[in-house]
C-alpha cells in the first residue's frame, strides 16, 4: 500500500486576493479565504478511493481537508498549536519522512517547497500549485494533473524519479520588480510530462522594441490595453514614455496610462468593456496563465476571451518551450483554443499549442 503524506499550507496563494506578489509575509488571519485548503478538499475527493495510507497534519494543515472531503483513511502524525507557520511545515515533513512515506503531496508555492528542502526531505514530492508565485520545477502542471500522477503512482506506475530545482526568491525585492532568482536546493519528483520539468529562466529580450512597436502601431482608440508583467510587455510602456509596474498589470488607453498595478477586482470591472490583454509566457516553463499573473481569474478570461489575448515573447524564449500552459481554476466556461499566435518580432508570429 502506498504511504502518502499530505501537507497543506493554508496561507499559500492568499497574496493574490490582496494584490501582493507573494504570501510569505502573511498570516492566516490576513487571508480572506484559504484557496489551498479548498483545493486540498477537491484533490482528496478525487483520490480518496485509492488504496493509500495517508499521513497528515492537524487542523487547517491537513486534517480539516480530510474531514471536508469525507476521507477517513488518514493518521495525524504532527500537531501544531496556535498559528501554523513555516516551522510547522518543516517539522511535519521531517515527521512524515520518519514514518516512511513513499511520497509527499504538498499544497502551496515556492515558499512551501523551500520549507520542505529545509526539512531535508529525501523522498519524492508532488507540489500542487497553489502559491501566488511558483517558479520552481517541483509542481504538477495543475491540480488535475497532480491527481493523475498520484492515481498512477497508487497503481504501480511512474517507476522513475529525478531531482528538480527549488527556487529562492527575495519576496521584498520581488515586490519592487527585482527578480533575483537563485537555486535554493533540490527535491525528488516523479518523472512525468504532467510535472513542470523546468524552473523559471531568463532569456535576452533582443526583439522587445520591435514587438512593442508592432503592438503600439496596432492599438485602437478607446480600447483598454492591459499590459502584463515582464520586461517584454513593459517595453510597450517604455516606448510610449509611460511609467509601469514590472510585475503588475497596467492599463493603457488612447496612449495614456490610466491605471497601474491593478487588482483582480479592478481588472474584472475593466474586462466588461472592450479589452485586450498583452501577456508573455514565463521563460523556461512556458506558463501563459496561472503562474506569475494570478490577477487574471477565470471570470476575467471568460469576459475577455482568448481571442483578445495578445501573446508576446522573444524568439530566444520560444526556442526553449514546447507549448503554452494554462492553469486557471474553475475555468469550465472558458472556450479553450488548441493553438495561439505568439508575436516574436515586428509582424512576425509563431503558432504555439495551448496546454490545459
Amino acid at each position: 500500500m502506498l504511504k502518502v503524506g499530505i501537507i497543506v499550507n493554508p496561507i499559500a496563494g492568499c497574496g493574490q486576493f490582496l494584490n501582493l506578489k507573494g504570501s510569505d509575509s502573511l498570516s492566516l488571519k490576513d487571508c480572506p479565504r484559504s484557496i489551498s485548503l479548498e483545493k486540498a478538499v477537491e484533490f482528496l475527493g478525487e483520490t480518496g478511493d485509492l488504496d493509500i495510507e495517508y499521513f497528515t497534519v492537524s487542523g487547517k494543515m491537513g486534517e480539516e481537508a480530510f474531514r471536508k472531503a469525507g476521507v477517513e483513511k488518514y493518521s495525524i502524525v504532527y500537531s501544531y498549536t496556535g498559528e501554523c507557520s513555516s516551522k510547522d511545515t518543516i517539522c511535519a515533513a521531517k515527521t512524515m519522512m520518519s514514518k516512511g512515506v513513499n511520497v509527499l503531496v504538498f499544497f502551496g508555492g515556492d515558499g512551501t517547497a523551500r520549507n520542505i528542502v529545509d526539512a531535508g526531505f529525501s523522498m519524492p514530492v508532488i507540489g500542487v500549485p497553489l502559491g501566488t508565485k511558483m517558479f520552481s520545477s517541483v509542481f504538477a502542471i495543475s491540480i488535475a494533473r497532480a491527481v493523475q500522477i498520484l492515481r498512477t503512482l497508487a497503481t504501480g506506475g511512474i517507476p522513475e524519479f529525478g531531482e528538480a530545482d527549488v527556487i529562492d526568491l527575495n519576496e521584498a525585492a520581488y515586490e519592487k520588480g527585482e527578480m533575483g532568482l537563485s537555486s535554493y536546493g533540490n527535491l525528488i519528483i516523479p518523472k512525468s510530462e504532467l510535472m513542470m520539468s523546468q524552473s523559471k529562466a531568463e532569456y535576452p529580450e533582443t526583439s522587445a522594441e520591435a514587438i512593442a512597436q508592432y503592438i503600439i502601431d496596432g492599438m485602437q482608440g478607446n480600447v483598454n490595453y492591459l499590459i502584463g508583467p515582464g520586461s517584454t510587455c513593459k517595453s510597450i510602456n517604455s516606448l510610449l514614455g509611460l511609467d509601469s509596474s514590472l510585475l503588475g498589470f497596467d492599463l493603457v488607453r488612447n496612449g495614456s496610462l490610466v491605471g497601474k498595478d491593478l487588482s483582480e477586482e479592478e481588472i474584472f470591472r475593466i474586462s466588461e468593456q472592450e479589452t485586450r490583454i498583452i501577456l508573455s509566457p514565463i521563460g523556461g516553463q512556458g506558463f501563459l496563465l496561472g503562474r506569475g499573473n494570478k490577477q487574471l481569474s477565470a471570470r476575467i478570461i471568460s469576459n475577455v476571451g482568448f481571442k483578445n489575448i495578445i501573446v508576446v515573447a522573444s524568439e530566444e524564449k520560444l526556442r526553449y518551450i514546447r507549448g503554452l500552459y494554462v492553469d486557471i481554476w474553475d475555468s469550465e466556461t472558458i472556450e479553450k483554443p488548441k493553438f495561439i499566435k505568439v508575436l516574436f518580432s515586428y509582424g512576425r508570429f509563431k503558432l504555439m499549442p495551448v496546454i490545459f
